[in-house]
């Protein structure tokens, strides 16, 4: 979050699973910045069942993609968070 802060990008791949916090809560304080900058995020996870992928759509993921996954479905993902 701390980078963000310095600049943000105009993209953020998102893991689930991360040392200091969990994508979720990243992505929720994230969506909740006062100047409103909000890049667009896909999770790029191991954490395939339903629950997972519809609450990191409901916390205002834009996409969500499995690991390990090619590089072109990565490419096409981008693409269409535009």
């Amino acid at each position: 979050m701390e980078r963000c802060q310095e600049a943000m990008p105009d993209a953020i791949l998102l893991d689930w699973n991360m040392p200091v916090t969990d994508g979720p809560h990243f992505l929720r304080a994230l969506r909740k910045r006062p100047d409103g900058e909000a890049p667009r995020v896909i999770f790029c996870t191991t954490e395939n069942d339903l629950d997972h992928i519809a609450r990191a759509i409901e916390d205002g993921a834009d996409e969500y993609i499995m690991k390990p996954y090619d590089a072109e479905i990565l490419r096409e993902k981008l693409e269409s968070v535009g």
